[in-house]
């Protein structure tokens, strides 16, 4: 038997149903919770060591052995070489730009191996926001294609995924624009030939407007600031490619609409995995949340409202209805994509509008079984934040047949 100790922030319920999913579907038997230590169990892993070691999201250390995944997600403030945050959920670039709703990594890390997804295969995320699936798609060897219909989204999803593709131009970049002491506003990305160079500055450009606008912080000092704190975690990135080995999968996002995948070019039964959390309801407003950034792009915000999903339409009731519409057309398009056999997870949860609880779970099951999607596990997830507020949110785990 071998023992497994769980990652420090491994601390709610669904956390560790989860990773007894994940470890699973590595190759393990015998899961057994280790006496008094809820962190810790023993388990038979079935001669997969070294695939647990390379891919496991929740797995901290195997007999002593520290897991790629820790080393990646550990602070650096605890010793860790790649994550120059305080957050296990910031590591490399997934901090970059402060995205509302953000996925959290090591879930979606666990899903793609609950899933079976392997090396090679190819995952779509058809609601990319803030690349998180795309990020981890990349990191395991995995191909992933994404849309969103927010510019933004798009952008930063490149920057995360490709910017250590180009580290030292970058660095070079930087340096340049440093030693220039130019104020923000006179930096052009477009100076640069690189795309990966322009694409890294412009986001830049888009964290220190936020920081503007929402802390009011000095714009120059701001900008300064960013470019040297990305350009770290993408140096980062590229030594964690180095020194693990990593293949990275090919990532391909486009702006682009989940209800139209085939306009991205996302053929009928190309697709071995779905990975995605759609907006909660109407919940969230994700054009106000990024006006600044998706003004200084120069995006029509206004016409962006009338097709975004839970966004678009005039007061609640329509929104609603709108909303309910996008979603069944969302799972018509998985069903569509997703190769037999294939799976999709869609993290979910209800939503509070005008103050009353607007639940969605048995209607997103019944919209996904009408497109023909086979419910195979729903997983409750429920997490407690700030003043024991309880967030009530599934995992629905569904197979193409």
């Amino acid at each position: 038997m071998n023992t497994i100790q769980l990652p420090r922030n491994v601390q709610f319920l669904y956390e560790e149903h989860l990773a007894r999913l994940e470890f699973q579907a590595l190759g393990c038997h015998d899961l057994n919770r280790d006496g008094d230590h809820w962190n810790r169990m023993t388990v038979d892993v079935n001669g997969t060591s070294a695939l647990m070691l390379a891919r496991s999201a929740y797995l901290g250390t195997l007999d002593g052995r520290s897991s790629v995944y820790h080393q990646l997600i550990t602070p650096g403030y605890q010793g860790g070489r790649f994550n120059r945050t305080r957050s296990v959920n910031q590591y490399l670039t997934h901090w970059i730009y402060p995205y509302q709703g953000k996925f959290h990594p090591q879930m979606v890390r666990a899903l793609l191996n609950v899933l079976d997804v392997k090396v090679g295969d190819r995952v779509c995320e058809p609601y990319l926001g803030s690349g998180t699936t795309a990020l981890e798609a990349s990191l395991l060897g995995i191909d992933c294609v994404g849309v969103d219909l927010s510019p933004l989204c798009v952008l930063l999803t490149r920057v995360k995924v490709r910017s250590w593709e180009a580290a030292e131009q970058i660095r070079k970049a930087v340096e340049s624009i440093l030693a220039s002491d130019r104020p923000a506003g006179d930096v052009k990305a477009s100076q640069f030939k690189d795309q990966r160079v322009r694409d890294f500055v412009e986001i830049a450009r888009m964290v220190t407007l936020s920081d503007v606008s929402r802390r009011g912080r000095s714009g120059d000092v701001a900008f300064r600031k960013n470019l040297l704190a990305m350009l770290e975690s993408v140096e980062a990135h590229a030594r964690a490619i180095a020194e693990f080995g990593i293949q990275p999968g090919g990532v391909d996002v486009s702006v682009g609409d989940c209800r139209n995948l085939a306009a991205a070019g996302v053929e009928t039964g190309s697709i071995d995995a779905v990975v995605t959390s759609p907006p909660y309801s109407i919940a969230l407003d994700y054009v106000k949340n990024d006006e600044h950034a998706l003004d200084a792009l120069k995006v029509d915000t206004q016409r962006l409202r009338t097709v975004m999903t839970g966004v678009r339409g005039r007061g609640a009731a329509q929104k609603l209805d709108l909303y309910n519409q996008d979603m069944r057309a969302m799972f018509g398009e998985t069903a569509r994509v997703l190769k037999p056999g294939g799976r999709a997870a869609f993290v979910i949860g209800d939503a509070t509008v005008d103050r009353s609880e607007v639940t969605t779970t048995d209607d997103m099951i019944r919209w996904a079984e009408e497109q023909g999607l086979t419910l195979e596990r729903s997983i409750p997830k429920i997490v407690f934040g700030l003043y024991s507020i309880m967030k009530d949110e599934k995992i629905l785990i569904f197979r193409r047949d």
